[in-house]
């Protein structure tokens, strides 16, 4: 008996070695670090991670604690980290939609390190379908952009012709899966709007594919919107949902900031949803009005009522409904606008491709972002996008109202992401493992509403003036990246560009990537170019050096000033 316990107590001291030593001889950790059950475990171990405070986490945090080659991996990701996160917040084409999904990765980033995957908010429901569990980094990222710059007037147009496919199926051969694709609508005085309890107008809509799933993200405006700025200042503060205390409104904010660039006095609203383009069916709904220091949202998804008392989830539901009803047509007008990606494979040789640098390109002097090059490499570190356009022009020819049909879309839920424990893996609906939640399979129907029909009008706006003419933004392919002329004709746009393209010492063609026709060119443009003093190249000719998304948002802003 005495020679088994010694026995024992030998491989108990053993044991004890074997998780001792490595950390105390850091080159024989290095040298088996691929024999860690932490280190190749990490991504699923971020799946699991219990809520602070708890046993298991404590337990957790001593194992890891004890794992030099999990520590060794984990100062290796914070290190990198900071620059990944760097190259993708500024590695966008400053449009608002690139800005809007950089927003979203940062929140998301931000929550799960500080509350984890199970505080995310309800967009999570569409907008997860834009992302990508990234492995290396423990985050999730974005995926590939495809970027477009349009006028809605020019699409409507094309839509209403009766031009464009008639079976939603037809954008499974165009949209190349998993890929986003977005476009970025020129604001204009004169553009096509929702007109009911309040002016409704589009700032950029977002596509991704995947298998016959679409999921849709709309960036719009309202005026007035729903909840007024002195709302939004009276507002109590607010209550945090059981398992958020640590939420917040971002003090920084203001209701200032609730407004779109380049459109006076429309208030961001957020729509999403998603499409079953081989069906023909319509799935949950959101809308995210911006208030400035945080987001109010109206959503028909079943999931949001899940921890309501039964007596109170009646209520609920019906002020749901009646919320998403004032936005009933931007829904409609939404699955009108699927065909976007046909509008630009039906005429390719009226496409055209330029690139427009971002902010680690324009900040690449900078010591932070030099960093970030060094530590990931140029390949990692995005300094221009291309942008996809078909010519955008506004003046007096447009009609001042259309009536929209969109694609018949039935209502039907087939499921919702579920919330799960700490400790459980979630799968979506093919299986495939994701963080914080569940495809859970459903069928419900009681927000159900198809895209209806619905009515844009045209804003009038006086294109009489003393002195009629276009303002434009060309370019050549020959000039330097964000290098734009910004002028005035008192033609058309075209002729202009011809005339230039003609000069001496032009090597390439210009190209008219947007014009407005006004009033007062003079005025306009005097109004323009001070505005954009500071990225003038020459005092004494027309070219600025600065981001596409600046000058179309200064020009929408002086025209709206100036209506």
């Amino acid at each position: 008996m005495a020679r088994r316990r010694k026995r024992r107590r030998t491989k108990r001291q053993e044991h004890q070695k074997r998780i001792v030593r490595p950390r105390i001889l850091l080159p024989r950790a290095k040298l088996v670090r691929t024999q860690s059950p932490f280190y190749t475990r990490m991504p699923e171990l971020v799946f699991r991670v219990p809520p602070l405070g708890t046993p298991e986490a404590t337990r957790l945090q001593r194992l890891m604690d004890m794992d030099v080659a999990f520590q060794l991996k984990l100062k290796e990701l914070e290190r990198r980290l900071p620059h990944f996160v760097t190259s993708r917040v500024k590695g966008g084409s400053g449009f608002p939609l690139s800005e809007l999904l950089r927003w979203y990765f940062w929140e998301y980033l931000n929550r799960l390190n500080k509350h984890g995957p199970e505080s995310f908010p309800l967009s999570f429901n569409v907008v997860q379908s834009f992302m990508r569990f990234n492995r290396e980094y423990m985050l999730f990222d974005l995926r590939d952009e495809v970027e477009h710059l349009i006028s809605i007037n020019d699409y409507f147009r094309w839509y209403d012709s009766g031009d464009m496919p008639k079976e939603p199926r037809s954008l499974q051969d165009i949209l190349t899966e998993g890929t986003i694709y977005s476009y970025e609508i020129v604001s204009d005085p004169g553009a096509l709007r929702i007109c009911g309890d309040s002016q409704q107008v589009f700032a950029g809509v977002s596509f991704v594919r995947h298998d016959w799933e679409l999921s849709c993200l709309l960036l719009a405006g309202e005026n007035p919107p729903l909840h007024s700025d002195r709302d939004v200042l009276d507002s109590q503060p607010m209550t945090p949902a059981p398992g958020r205390e640590g939420f917040a409104p971002a003090p920084e904010l203001t209701v200032q900031d609730r407004y779109l660039d380049g459109y006076g006095g429309f208030a961001k609203v957020i729509v999403l949803t998603r499409f079953d383009l081989r069906n023909g069916k319509h799935d949950v709904r959101y809308v995210l009005l911006d208030d400035g220091p945080l987001f109010s949202v109206l959503t028909d998804d079943a999931s949001v009522f899940r921890d309501l008392p039964p007596a109170d989830v009646e209520a609920y539901r019906q002020a749901a409904i009646d919320g998403l009803e004032r936005y009933d047509d931007l829904f409609s007008a939404l699955a009108a606008m699927i065909y976007l990606p046909a509008f630009f494979a039906v005429q390719p040789d009226s496409v055209q491709e330029f690139e427009v640098s971002t902010q680690l390109h324009a900040m690449r002097e900078d010591k932070r972002v030099r960093q970030t090059i060094e530590e990931l490499g140029e390949s990692q570190c995005v300094s221009r996008r291309s942008i996809r356009c078909l010519g955008v022009a506004f003046g007096r020819d447009e009609v001042s109202e259309r009536k929209i049909t969109p694609p018949e879309m039935q209502f039907k839920c087939d499921g919702y992401w579920k919330a799960i424990g700490p400790q459980e893996l979630g799968e979506d609906k093919n299986g495939d493992l994701v963080v914080g939640r569940t495809w859970v399979s459903r069928h419900e129907s009681w927000s159900a509403r198809s895209p209806q029909s619905f009515m844009l009008l045209r804003n009038k706006r006086d294109l009489d003036g003393p002195d009629p003419g276009v303002v434009y933004i060309q370019r050549s392919a020959a000039h330097d990246v964000n290098v734009y002329k910004v002028g005035l004709t008192r033609r058309s746009a075209d002729v202009r560009a011809a005339e230039l393209s003609s000069a001496t010492g032009v090597p390439l063609p210009f190209g008219v990537l947007a014009n407005w026709e006004v009033g007062d060119c003079a005025l306009v443009e005097q109004r323009i170019h001070q505005r954009l003093a500071a990225f003038r190249i020459n005092p004494r000719r027309e070219f600025f050096r600065c981001e596409l998304s600046l000058i179309v948002q200064t020009i929408g802003a002086v025209i709206n000033e100036l209506v």
